[in-house]
């Protein structure tokens, strides 16, 4: 590996710490985007633009929570994990 990356650096005029931190950043944001894709699309099922309205709609009666439980322990997570990749970005300099 080291080899590789270090033909590439050469190659590509870029030192080795630079071109492993573009490639982490460039995998952090490809894990958000899905992430993000994710949220989107249980968003969309449940017409709802993030996971605090579908509480809300809980709380109001308006939803049975028994009804969308997965859906919103899948949201929260997918939540947790976009927060964790955000803050991982940050730190990539």
């Amino acid at each position: 590996m080291s080899t590789v990356l270090h033909r590439l650096s050469e190659e590509m005029g870029i030192e080795e710490s630079e071109l492993v931190s573009r490639g982490v950043r460039a995998y952090l944001r490809s894990e958000l985007g899905k992430i993000e894709a994710q949220l989107y699309a249980l968003c969309h099922k449940h017409g709802i633009k993030s996971i605090y309205e579908l509480e809300r709609a809980i709380e109001k009666g308006e939803v049975v929570e028994s009804d969308v439980l997965d859906d919103l322990m899948r949201m929260d997570y997918l939540e947790s994990e976009k927060t964790k990749l955000k803050n991982r970005l940050k730190d990539v300099k």
